[in-house]
């Protein structure tokens, strides 16, 4: 399909999942969002993610993004570099060499410049720290690194097979593809993981929400609310559903891959 189509395919689907108004999605202010310092969640589409971001928006003082995109992911909201639907979208976009950034940026001081610029009229919330979330993280850690210098990262990961079939839907692609894919953003990620990185695991988050919030908290020093945040319906019940994929998969070993080094035994 071509660029074009693909462009207006995802606005439709912009318009029909979203209660905002059809607004162009990157409309940069003259000045950039005035922030301490940034926390980046890195996960594949279907990881908890999404989960995660409302749990440290609701208990930290921390801002975040709303806007009619897919799950308020800021790499819709900014021209600096490529969304994950340019190469493919979930299940794809981490095989294309575009989706590694270079490291460190050409010019990093431009790039953080531009890129609060484009994200400051999407911002909800006034706190020193702001919250972005999208999958294409994973890939370029170093290069967010290099950007906004000082930035904390939490990558999530779920096990490979039901992130696989979570996304099959999407990507049209065989679920040995796409665990295969897994490996590859994850393998990027392990590239660039150093001490400004924690790892979350969306089995642990489920088993003990307390614990992981607590965890990331004391990681990336956020302040708790005095006050909790309401709940979100979708989030009100916090479990494990991995077990419903899982069932659906016929016994395929998978051998080696990026999961191992975050306690996945696909055999």
């Amino acid at each position: 399909m071509a660029e074009k189509a693909l462009m207006q395919l995802f606005r439709k689907k912009v318009k029909e999942t979203s209660r905002e108004p059809e607004l162009p999605l990157v409309t940069p202010a003259e000045r950039p969002l005035a922030v301490e310092r940034m926390l980046f969640v890195c996960g594949l589409h279907r990881s908890g993610t999404t989960l995660l971001e409302h749990l440290l928006r609701s208990h930290f003082r921390i801002a975040g993004l709303q806007a009619p995109v897919p799950e308020n992911e800021g790499q819709h909201l900014q021209d600096v570099y490529p969304a994950a639907r340019e190469f493919g979208g979930p299940g794809r976009f981490a095989f294309s060499p575009q989706m590694r950034m270079a490291q460190p940026a050409t010019d990093p001081q431009t790039a953080q410049r531009r890129l609060l610029c484009c994200w400051a009229p999407w911002t909800q919330g006034e706190d020193r720290i702001l919250l972005e979330k999208s999958p294409p993280n994973l890939t370029k850690i170093g290069w967010l690194r290099s950007v906004f210098p000082g930035s904390r990262f939490v990558i999530m990961t779920r096990d490979p097979r039901v992130v696989a079939c979570a996304t099959r839907k999407w990507s049209n692609t065989s679920i040995e593809e796409l665990v295969y894919h897994w490996h590859i953003a994850h393998e990027a990620a392990l590239e660039d993981e150093s001490s400004d990185c924690l790892r979350l695991r969306y089995e642990d988050l489920c088993e003990n929400p307390s614990a992981a919030l607590e965890a990331i908290s004391l990681f990336a020093n956020l302040d708790p609310r005095e006050v909790p945040l309401e709940t979100e319906g979708r989030f009100a019940d916090i479990r494990n559903t991995n077990a419903k994929y899982l069932e659906t998969l016929a016994p395929t070993r998978f051998g080696s891959g990026s999961w191992q080094e975050f306690q996945y035994q696909l055999d």
